[in-house]
Protein backbone atom coordinates (compact mmCIF):
# COMPACT_ATOMS: atom_id res chain seq x y z
CA UNK A 1 0.00 0.00 0.00
CA UNK A 2 1.42 3.32 -0.96
CA UNK A 3 2.08 5.69 1.80
CA UNK A 4 2.41 9.75 2.13
CA UNK A 5 2.92 12.30 4.20
CA UNK A 6 -0.78 12.83 5.29
CA UNK A 7 -0.57 8.82 6.88
CA UNK A 8 2.11 9.39 8.85
CA UNK A 9 0.99 12.39 10.69
CA UNK A 10 -2.11 10.11 11.25
CA UNK A 11 0.21 7.50 12.86
CA UNK A 12 1.59 9.78 15.22
CA UNK A 13 -1.62 11.13 16.14
CA UNK A 14 -2.96 7.99 16.66
CA UNK A 15 -5.48 8.24 13.98
CA UNK A 16 -4.45 4.99 12.17
CA UNK A 17 -2.48 2.34 13.09
CA UNK A 18 0.44 0.42 11.25
CA UNK A 19 -1.81 -3.04 10.10
CA UNK A 20 -2.51 -2.08 7.14
CA UNK A 21 0.99 -1.32 6.02
CA UNK A 22 2.36 -4.34 6.81
CA UNK A 23 2.19 -7.41 4.06
CA UNK A 24 2.84 -11.11 5.06
CA UNK A 25 4.10 -13.86 2.76
CA UNK A 26 4.04 -17.19 4.20
CA UNK A 27 5.04 -18.90 1.64
CA UNK A 28 7.99 -16.88 1.04
CA UNK A 29 8.47 -16.18 4.13
CA UNK A 30 8.57 -12.80 3.96
CA UNK A 31 7.47 -9.95 6.19
CA UNK A 32 7.02 -6.21 4.77
CA UNK A 33 6.30 -2.83 6.19
CA UNK A 34 5.65 -0.08 3.56
CA UNK A 35 6.95 -2.21 0.78
CA UNK A 36 10.01 -3.12 2.33
CA UNK A 37 11.51 -6.09 3.86
CA UNK A 38 11.47 -6.49 7.26
CA UNK A 39 11.82 -9.26 10.47
CA UNK A 40 9.73 -10.04 13.43
CA UNK A 41 11.21 -11.03 16.23
CA UNK A 42 10.06 -14.56 18.35
CA UNK A 43 10.47 -14.83 21.86
CA UNK A 44 13.26 -17.50 20.83
CA UNK A 45 15.28 -16.06 19.19
CA UNK A 46 15.87 -12.97 21.18
CA UNK A 47 16.22 -15.07 24.30
CA UNK A 48 18.53 -17.42 22.19
CA UNK A 49 20.79 -14.16 21.00
CA UNK A 50 21.03 -13.10 25.26
CA UNK A 51 21.84 -16.93 25.98
CA UNK A 52 24.41 -16.85 23.31
CA UNK A 53 26.59 -13.96 24.48
CA UNK A 54 25.94 -14.72 28.36
CA UNK A 55 27.57 -18.31 27.75
CA UNK A 56 30.82 -16.71 26.56
CA UNK A 57 30.65 -13.51 28.53
CA UNK A 58 28.43 -12.65 31.42
CA UNK A 59 24.94 -11.28 32.03
CA UNK A 60 26.11 -7.39 32.32
CA UNK A 61 28.36 -7.53 28.80
CA UNK A 62 25.51 -10.16 27.34
CA UNK A 63 23.05 -7.21 27.56
CA UNK A 64 25.73 -5.17 25.75
CA UNK A 65 26.45 -6.89 22.94
CA UNK A 66 23.15 -7.09 22.42
CA UNK A 67 22.75 -3.42 22.42
CA UNK A 68 25.62 -2.98 19.75
CA UNK A 69 24.06 -5.45 17.98
CA UNK A 70 21.28 -3.52 17.58
CA UNK A 71 22.67 -0.07 17.51
CA UNK A 72 23.30 -1.24 13.40
CA UNK A 73 19.59 -2.04 13.35
CA UNK A 74 18.84 1.47 14.43
CA UNK A 75 21.08 2.70 12.41
CA UNK A 76 19.18 1.67 9.23
CA UNK A 77 16.88 4.00 10.17
CA UNK A 78 17.53 6.44 8.12
CA UNK A 79 16.47 5.25 5.64
CA UNK A 80 12.69 6.06 6.58
CA UNK A 81 13.95 9.25 7.69
CA UNK A 82 14.68 10.09 4.13
CA UNK A 83 10.82 9.03 3.01
CA UNK A 84 9.97 11.33 5.89
CA UNK A 85 11.89 13.94 4.63
CA UNK A 86 11.15 13.61 0.40
CA UNK A 87 7.31 13.95 2.11
CA UNK A 88 8.49 17.11 3.33
CA UNK A 89 7.94 15.52 6.99
CA UNK A 90 10.72 16.94 9.18
CA UNK A 91 10.63 15.36 13.02
CA UNK A 92 12.83 16.43 15.45
CA UNK A 93 15.27 13.40 16.92
CA UNK A 94 12.66 13.11 19.57
CA UNK A 95 9.38 13.11 17.83
CA UNK A 96 11.63 10.34 15.10
CA UNK A 97 12.43 8.16 17.67
CA UNK A 98 8.51 7.98 19.04
CA UNK A 99 7.59 7.55 15.60
CA UNK A 100 9.62 4.64 15.57
CA UNK A 101 9.18 3.20 18.71
CA UNK A 102 5.19 3.49 18.01
CA UNK A 103 5.51 1.99 14.89
CA UNK A 104 7.35 -1.27 16.65
CA UNK A 105 5.00 -1.46 19.66
CA UNK A 106 1.93 -1.99 17.04
CA UNK A 107 4.28 -4.76 15.45
CA UNK A 108 4.06 -5.77 18.85
CA UNK A 109 7.46 -5.14 20.32
CA UNK A 110 6.30 -3.79 24.01
CA UNK A 111 4.33 -1.53 25.66
CA UNK A 112 3.55 2.33 24.06
CA UNK A 113 6.22 4.52 24.89
CA UNK A 114 5.77 8.27 26.82
CA UNK A 115 8.19 10.78 25.89
CA UNK A 116 9.37 12.16 29.31
CA UNK A 117 11.85 14.73 28.32
CA UNK A 118 13.19 15.96 24.76
CA UNK A 119 16.15 18.19 24.67
CA UNK A 120 18.86 19.32 22.40
CA UNK A 121 21.73 16.85 24.22
CA UNK A 122 19.29 14.68 26.35
CA UNK A 123 15.97 12.61 25.45
CA UNK A 124 14.28 10.34 28.14
CA UNK A 125 11.36 8.14 27.26
CA UNK A 126 9.75 5.05 28.88
CA UNK A 127 7.22 1.97 28.49
CA UNK A 128 5.55 -0.41 31.10
CA UNK A 129 7.62 -2.74 29.45
CA UNK A 130 9.75 -3.92 26.25
CA UNK A 131 9.46 -6.43 24.60
CA UNK A 132 13.10 -7.93 25.67
CA UNK A 133 12.18 -7.27 29.22
CA UNK A 134 9.25 -9.90 29.15
CA UNK A 135 11.38 -12.47 27.51
CA UNK A 136 14.52 -12.11 29.57
CA UNK A 137 12.26 -11.06 33.13
CA UNK A 138 14.08 -14.46 34.84
CA UNK A 139 17.61 -12.65 34.50
CA UNK A 140 15.70 -9.83 36.79
CA UNK A 141 18.03 -7.13 35.99
CA UNK A 142 18.18 -4.21 33.67
CA UNK A 143 18.06 -6.42 30.13
CA UNK A 144 16.87 -3.82 27.51
CA UNK A 145 19.52 -4.01 25.15
CA UNK A 146 17.66 -4.32 22.55
CA UNK A 147 16.18 -0.55 22.89
CA UNK A 148 19.10 0.83 23.89
CA UNK A 149 21.08 0.27 20.98
CA UNK A 150 17.86 1.15 18.83
CA UNK A 151 17.67 4.52 21.02
CA UNK A 152 21.27 5.08 20.09
CA UNK A 153 21.26 3.87 16.83
CA UNK A 154 17.96 5.92 15.54
CA UNK A 155 19.42 8.93 17.15
CA UNK A 156 23.09 8.67 15.52
CA UNK A 157 21.16 8.25 11.96
CA UNK A 158 19.09 11.46 12.40
CA UNK A 159 21.58 13.38 14.12
CA UNK A 160 24.93 12.40 12.42
CA UNK A 161 26.25 12.52 16.45
CA UNK A 162 27.20 9.96 18.92
CA UNK A 163 24.78 9.18 21.67
CA UNK A 164 24.57 7.13 24.87
CA UNK A 165 21.77 5.48 26.12
CA UNK A 166 21.57 4.10 29.73
CA UNK A 167 18.29 2.18 30.91
CA UNK A 168 17.66 3.77 35.01
CA UNK A 169 14.61 1.39 35.39
CA UNK A 170 13.80 -2.25 34.41
CA UNK A 171 10.02 -4.13 34.31
CA UNK A 172 13.04 -7.20 34.56
CA UNK A 173 13.64 -6.31 37.33
CA UNK A 174 10.61 -5.11 38.65
CA UNK A 175 10.60 -1.49 38.33
CA UNK A 176 7.53 0.03 37.00
CA UNK A 177 8.48 1.56 33.96
CA UNK A 178 11.83 0.73 31.72
CA UNK A 179 13.17 4.02 31.57
CA UNK A 180 16.08 5.41 29.20
CA UNK A 181 18.00 8.12 29.16
CA UNK A 182 19.93 9.22 25.81
CA UNK A 183 22.31 11.79 25.98
CA UNK A 184 24.38 13.19 23.15
CA UNK A 185 27.98 12.61 24.26
CA UNK A 186 31.47 12.65 22.44
CA UNK A 187 33.11 9.35 24.16
CA UNK A 188 36.37 9.94 25.52
CA UNK A 189 39.17 7.46 26.50
CA UNK A 190 38.64 8.33 30.33
CA UNK A 191 34.99 6.86 29.19
CA UNK A 192 35.76 4.16 27.23
CA UNK A 193 38.43 3.21 29.81
CA UNK A 194 36.46 3.41 32.80
CA UNK A 195 33.53 1.41 31.54
CA UNK A 196 36.23 -1.22 30.15
CA UNK A 197 37.72 -1.15 33.92
CA UNK A 198 34.76 -1.04 35.56
CA UNK A 199 33.44 -4.17 33.71
CA UNK A 200 30.53 -2.51 32.12
CA UNK A 201 32.02 -3.08 28.65
CA UNK A 202 34.01 -5.51 27.17
CA UNK A 203 37.89 -4.37 25.08
CA UNK A 204 36.23 -6.02 22.37
CA UNK A 205 33.63 -3.58 21.65
CA UNK A 206 36.54 -1.18 21.09
CA UNK A 207 38.86 -3.31 18.93
CA UNK A 208 38.17 -3.63 14.93
CA UNK A 209 39.74 -6.54 13.72
CA UNK A 210 39.95 -6.66 9.61
CA UNK A 211 41.57 -10.29 9.33
CA UNK A 212 42.10 -9.86 5.54
CA UNK A 213 44.15 -6.53 5.88
CA UNK A 214 45.57 -8.66 8.71
CA UNK A 215 44.99 -5.20 11.07
CA UNK A 216 43.47 -5.03 14.53
CA UNK A 217 43.22 -1.67 16.05
CA UNK A 218 42.24 -0.54 19.84
CA UNK A 219 40.27 2.80 20.05
CA UNK A 220 41.41 3.87 16.53
CA UNK A 221 45.10 2.62 17.36
CA UNK A 222 47.28 -0.44 15.87
CA UNK A 223 48.49 -3.37 18.34
CA UNK A 224 49.47 -6.55 17.52
CA UNK A 225 48.14 -10.07 19.33
CA UNK A 226 51.21 -12.68 19.55
CA UNK A 227 49.90 -16.11 18.76
CA UNK A 228 50.68 -18.84 21.66
CA UNK A 229 52.58 -20.88 19.08
CA UNK A 230 55.06 -17.68 18.31
CA UNK A 231 55.20 -17.25 22.21
CA UNK A 232 56.61 -20.53 23.25
CA UNK A 233 58.90 -21.13 20.10
CA UNK A 234 60.71 -17.59 20.81
CA UNK A 235 61.17 -18.41 24.75
CA UNK A 236 62.34 -21.63 23.68
CA UNK A 237 64.89 -20.78 21.77
CA UNK A 238 65.87 -18.34 23.89
CA UNK A 239 66.21 -21.59 26.00
CA UNK A 240 68.27 -23.35 24.29
CA UNK A 241 70.69 -20.60 22.77
CA UNK A 242 71.32 -18.81 26.28
CA UNK A 243 70.75 -20.92 28.87
CA UNK A 244 67.50 -20.99 31.05
CA UNK A 245 68.24 -18.19 33.56
CA UNK A 246 69.81 -15.69 31.42
CA UNK A 247 66.62 -16.38 29.07
CA UNK A 248 64.36 -16.03 31.73
CA UNK A 249 65.98 -12.50 32.44
CA UNK A 250 65.93 -11.48 28.58
CA UNK A 251 62.04 -12.28 28.60
CA UNK A 252 61.49 -10.51 31.96
CA UNK A 253 63.10 -7.43 30.63
CA UNK A 254 61.13 -7.78 27.14
CA UNK A 255 58.19 -8.11 28.58
CA UNK A 256 58.41 -5.33 31.49
CA UNK A 257 59.36 -2.59 28.52
CA UNK A 258 56.20 -3.86 26.68
CA UNK A 259 54.25 -2.99 29.91
CA UNK A 260 55.75 0.24 29.88
CA UNK A 261 55.15 1.10 26.16
CA UNK A 262 51.20 -0.49 27.01
CA UNK A 263 50.84 2.20 29.26
CA UNK A 264 52.41 4.80 27.26
CA UNK A 265 50.16 3.76 24.39
CA UNK A 266 47.41 4.39 26.73
CA UNK A 267 48.94 7.81 28.19
CA UNK A 268 48.61 8.86 24.63
CA UNK A 269 45.22 7.58 23.56
CA UNK A 270 44.05 9.63 26.74
CA UNK A 271 45.52 12.72 25.54
CA UNK A 272 44.19 12.28 21.64
CA UNK A 273 41.20 11.92 23.05
CA UNK A 274 41.01 14.61 25.88
CA UNK A 275 42.95 17.06 24.59
CA UNK A 276 42.37 16.61 20.66
CA UNK A 277 39.06 16.01 20.42
CA UNK A 278 37.98 19.15 22.12
CA UNK A 279 39.82 21.54 19.86
CA UNK A 280 38.43 19.07 16.56
CA UNK A 281 35.18 19.64 17.38
CA UNK A 282 35.12 22.97 18.11
CA UNK A 283 36.77 23.61 14.41
CA UNK A 284 34.41 21.29 12.95
CA UNK A 285 32.00 22.93 14.01
CA UNK A 286 33.19 26.31 12.99
CA UNK A 287 33.73 24.94 9.38
CA UNK A 288 30.58 23.52 9.34
CA UNK A 289 28.72 26.78 10.65
CA UNK A 290 30.74 29.00 8.13
CA UNK A 291 29.54 26.82 5.25
CA UNK A 292 25.82 26.62 6.61
CA UNK A 293 25.78 30.45 7.09
CA UNK A 294 25.28 30.11 2.78
CA UNK A 295 22.21 27.49 3.10
CA UNK A 296 21.43 24.02 3.01
CA UNK A 297 24.43 21.16 1.09
CA UNK A 298 22.98 19.97 -2.25
CA UNK A 299 25.05 19.09 -5.36
CA UNK A 300 24.17 21.46 -7.98
CA UNK A 301 26.11 20.85 -11.64
CA UNK A 302 28.23 18.24 -10.07
CA UNK A 303 29.56 19.87 -7.49
CA UNK A 304 28.80 20.68 -3.74
CA UNK A 305 27.48 24.08 -3.12
CA UNK A 306 25.90 25.36 0.24
CA UNK A 307 22.88 27.85 -1.06
CA UNK A 308 24.21 29.31 -4.04
CA UNK A 309 27.95 29.20 -2.80
CA UNK A 310 30.09 26.82 -4.96
CA UNK A 311 32.47 24.99 -2.47
CA UNK A 312 34.67 23.26 -5.79
CA UNK A 313 38.30 25.15 -5.70
CA UNK A 314 36.77 27.65 -4.24
CA UNK A 315 39.05 28.34 -0.87
CA UNK A 316 37.90 31.33 0.92
CA UNK A 317 36.17 29.11 3.65
CA UNK A 318 38.99 26.53 4.26
CA UNK A 319 41.37 29.36 3.97
CA UNK A 320 39.64 31.47 7.25
CA UNK A 321 39.72 28.35 9.43
CA UNK A 322 43.18 27.88 8.81
CA UNK A 323 43.65 32.05 9.43
CA UNK A 324 41.62 31.47 12.67
CA UNK A 325 42.11 28.47 14.25
CA UNK A 326 45.47 27.57 12.23
CA UNK A 327 44.14 23.73 11.43
CA UNK A 328 44.08 22.22 8.29
CA UNK A 329 40.61 22.31 6.35
CA UNK A 330 39.20 20.47 3.51
CA UNK A 331 35.94 19.21 2.10
CA UNK A 332 35.28 16.10 -0.22
CA UNK A 333 32.85 15.32 -2.51
CA UNK A 334 31.58 11.83 -3.20
CA UNK A 335 32.01 10.70 -6.33
CA UNK A 336 30.85 7.82 -7.31
CA UNK A 337 32.80 5.35 -4.65
CA UNK A 338 35.33 7.59 -4.12
CA UNK A 339 35.56 10.85 -1.75
CA UNK A 340 37.48 13.78 -3.46
CA UNK A 341 39.08 16.82 -2.63
CA UNK A 342 37.21 20.14 -3.73
CA UNK A 343 38.25 22.92 -1.37
CA UNK A 344 41.40 22.57 0.75
CA UNK A 345 44.25 24.07 2.29
CA UNK A 346 46.00 21.60 2.61
CA UNK A 347 49.89 21.67 0.09
CA UNK A 348 50.44 19.17 -1.72
CA UNK A 349 54.86 18.07 -1.84
CA UNK A 350 53.94 20.17 -5.26
CA UNK A 351 53.42 23.18 -3.01
CA UNK A 352 50.06 23.40 -4.67
CA UNK A 353 46.79 22.70 -2.60
CA UNK A 354 45.99 19.00 -2.66
CA UNK A 355 43.03 19.54 -5.28
CA UNK A 356 41.72 15.86 -6.56
CA UNK A 357 42.83 13.50 -4.14
CA UNK A 358 40.87 10.85 -2.47
CA UNK A 359 40.48 10.02 0.61
CA UNK A 360 41.58 6.72 2.34
CA UNK A 361 39.29 3.41 2.02
CA UNK A 362 39.17 3.06 5.79
CA UNK A 363 37.84 6.72 6.53
CA UNK A 364 35.19 6.72 3.52
CA UNK A 365 33.77 3.25 4.77
CA UNK A 366 33.56 4.97 8.48
CA UNK A 367 31.95 8.58 7.18
CA UNK A 368 30.32 7.89 3.92
CA UNK A 369 29.02 4.13 4.24
CA UNK A 370 28.58 3.84 8.41
CA UNK A 371 27.87 7.95 8.59
CA UNK A 372 30.11 8.38 11.54
CA UNK A 373 32.60 11.42 12.31
CA UNK A 374 36.08 9.70 12.14
CA UNK A 375 38.61 10.75 14.55
CA UNK A 376 41.95 9.86 13.84
CA UNK A 377 45.56 10.20 13.05
CA UNK A 378 47.11 10.86 9.92
CA UNK A 379 50.66 12.06 8.23
CA UNK A 380 49.19 15.53 6.19
CA UNK A 381 51.49 16.67 3.87
CA UNK A 382 54.64 15.24 5.62
CA UNK A 383 53.43 16.46 9.50
CA UNK A 384 51.64 13.71 12.19
CA UNK A 385 47.91 15.09 12.64
CA UNK A 386 45.25 14.63 14.47
CA UNK A 387 42.17 14.46 12.52
CA UNK A 388 38.69 14.45 12.08
CA UNK A 389 36.22 14.02 9.23
CA UNK A 390 32.62 14.74 9.37
CA UNK A 391 29.56 13.78 6.82
CA UNK A 392 27.79 16.03 4.86
CA UNK A 393 24.23 15.32 4.57
CA UNK A 394 21.71 17.04 2.04
CA UNK A 395 18.48 18.07 2.94
CA UNK A 396 17.30 14.07 2.05
CA UNK A 397 19.90 13.14 4.66
CA UNK A 398 21.72 11.47 2.10
CA UNK A 399 25.45 11.97 2.44
CA UNK A 400 27.49 13.75 -0.47
CA UNK A 401 30.84 14.94 1.02
CA UNK A 402 32.89 15.42 3.98
CA UNK A 403 34.23 18.12 5.78
CA UNK A 404 37.75 17.32 7.60
CA UNK A 405 39.96 19.18 9.92
CA UNK A 406 43.24 18.49 10.99
CA UNK A 407 45.92 19.83 13.92
CA UNK A 408 49.18 18.72 13.94
CA UNK A 409 49.93 17.02 16.89
CA UNK A 410 52.47 18.93 18.35
CA UNK A 411 50.15 22.13 18.52
CA UNK A 412 47.72 19.81 20.03
CA UNK A 413 49.70 17.88 23.11
CA UNK A 414 53.05 20.71 23.18
CA UNK A 415 51.59 23.40 25.78
CA UNK A 416 49.28 21.21 27.97
CA UNK A 417 51.40 17.89 27.54
CA UNK A 418 52.79 18.09 30.98
CA UNK A 419 49.47 19.85 32.63
CA UNK A 420 47.45 16.64 31.09
CA UNK A 421 49.95 13.98 32.03
CA UNK A 422 49.55 14.91 35.79
CA UNK A 423 46.16 14.60 35.55
CA UNK A 424 45.86 11.02 34.27
CA UNK A 425 44.93 8.65 37.06
CA UNK A 426 47.88 5.96 36.87
CA UNK A 427 45.18 3.59 38.54
CA UNK A 428 43.07 3.52 35.71
CA UNK A 429 45.72 3.31 33.52
CA UNK A 430 47.08 0.42 35.35
CA UNK A 431 43.80 -0.90 35.74
CA UNK A 432 42.82 -0.05 32.13
CA UNK A 433 46.21 -2.85 30.98
CA UNK A 434 45.51 -5.14 33.29
CA UNK A 435 41.93 -5.72 31.90
CA UNK A 436 43.55 -5.89 28.38
CA UNK A 437 45.72 -8.33 28.87
CA UNK A 438 43.09 -10.23 30.68
CA UNK A 439 40.38 -10.11 28.66
CA UNK A 440 42.40 -11.20 25.46
CA UNK A 441 43.69 -13.96 27.61
CA UNK A 442 46.94 -13.60 28.88
CA UNK A 443 46.41 -13.97 31.84
CA UNK A 444 42.86 -14.46 34.53
CA UNK A 445 43.03 -12.39 37.36
CA UNK A 446 42.00 -13.65 40.89
CA UNK A 447 42.70 -10.68 42.91
CA UNK A 448 45.10 -7.96 43.84
CA UNK A 449 46.37 -7.24 47.48
CA UNK A 450 47.93 -4.18 48.66
CA UNK A 451 50.31 -4.15 51.85
CA UNK A 452 51.39 -0.50 52.81
CA UNK A 453 53.66 -1.52 55.36
CA UNK A 454 56.14 -3.29 52.86
CA UNK A 455 55.23 -1.45 49.93
CA UNK A 456 54.39 -4.65 48.27
CA UNK A 457 51.61 -5.44 45.65
CA UNK A 458 50.16 -9.21 45.31
CA UNK A 459 48.42 -10.41 42.16
CA UNK A 460 47.01 -13.97 41.89
CA UNK A 461 45.99 -15.37 38.57
CA UNK A 462 43.68 -18.04 37.62
CA UNK A 463 46.28 -18.97 34.77
CA UNK A 464 48.60 -17.33 32.61
CA UNK A 465 50.09 -17.35 29.02
CA UNK A 466 53.48 -19.06 30.04
CA UNK A 467 51.75 -22.18 32.73
CA UNK A 468 49.05 -22.75 30.11
CA UNK A 469 51.83 -23.05 27.17
CA UNK A 470 54.59 -25.10 29.53
CA UNK A 471 52.01 -27.26 31.41
CA UNK A 472 53.36 -28.96 34.40
CA UNK A 473 56.94 -28.80 34.64
CA UNK A 474 57.53 -28.85 38.46
CA UNK A 475 59.19 -25.14 38.52
CA UNK A 476 57.77 -21.27 38.23
CA UNK A 477 57.78 -20.65 34.52
CA UNK A 478 56.41 -17.22 34.38
CA UNK A 479 59.13 -14.82 33.82
CA UNK A 480 57.30 -13.03 30.75
CA UNK A 481 54.00 -12.18 33.00
CA UNK A 482 56.62 -11.28 36.17
CA UNK A 483 57.90 -8.29 33.85
CA UNK A 484 54.80 -7.65 32.31
CA UNK A 485 53.12 -7.11 35.44
CA UNK A 486 56.18 -5.04 36.43
CA UNK A 487 55.86 -2.81 33.80
CA UNK A 488 52.61 -2.08 33.33
CA UNK A 489 52.73 -1.08 37.26
CA UNK A 490 56.39 1.18 36.65
CA UNK A 491 54.88 2.59 33.63
CA UNK A 492 51.23 3.70 35.39
CA UNK A 493 52.70 5.04 38.34
CA UNK A 494 56.21 6.55 37.18
CA UNK A 495 57.88 4.38 40.15
CA UNK A 496 60.72 1.77 39.95
CA UNK A 497 59.74 -1.73 40.95
CA UNK A 498 60.93 -5.29 40.53
CA UNK A 499 58.20 -8.38 39.95
CA UNK A 500 58.30 -11.96 41.22
CA UNK A 501 56.56 -15.13 41.06
CA UNK A 502 56.23 -16.76 44.44
CA UNK A 503 53.56 -19.61 43.28
CA UNK A 504 52.89 -21.11 39.76
CA UNK A 505 50.57 -23.55 38.48
CA UNK A 506 53.25 -24.80 36.17
CA UNK A 507 54.91 -26.61 39.55
CA UNK A 508 51.75 -27.50 40.37
CA UNK A 509 50.06 -24.19 42.77
CA UNK A 510 46.65 -24.09 42.24
CA UNK A 511 47.20 -20.49 41.19
CA UNK A 512 50.05 -18.28 39.71
CA UNK A 513 51.04 -15.16 42.64
CA UNK A 514 53.41 -12.43 41.87
CA UNK A 515 54.37 -9.74 44.01
CA UNK A 516 55.44 -6.35 42.72
CA UNK A 517 57.82 -4.34 45.28
CA UNK A 518 59.66 -0.69 44.87
CA UNK A 519 62.92 -1.52 43.88
CA UNK A 520 65.62 -0.43 45.91
CA UNK A 521 67.44 3.16 44.74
Amino acid sequence: MKIGREDFEALMKGEKTIAPYIEMDPLAGSYSVFGVKTASNPNFLIKAIYEMYEANLNKKLAVKAVRKLFRSVGAGSVGLNNLLKKQGLELKPAEFLMLVFKMQHQQGWGAPFELVEAGEKRIILRTKQTFESQVMKDWNMTVCGVHQGWIEGVLMAVTGKSWFCLEKTCHAKGDEYCEFVADQVSPSWKFKAGAVVKGESAITEFIEHKPLEGKISLMDEPVVMMPRFIFTSMAQSLKKTMGEAPASGVNYRAYMDMGKENVEHYKKMSISYDLSRTKLDKDLNLLHNRFAAYGTPLVSGGQIAYGGHIVNNNFEVVDSIEKDMGSKATVFQKVGDKAIRVSTNVVAADGKRAVGTEISSVVYDAVINKGQTYYGTADVVGKKMVVAYEPIRNSAGEIIGILFVGIPEDTVYGPLMEEKLKKINPETLCDMAFAFYSQMGWFRIIKMEWNEEKKEKTITLGHTAESEAFGNTGKNVCYCTAGLLAGIIEGSFGIKVQGREVRCRSKGDEYCVFTITNKPE
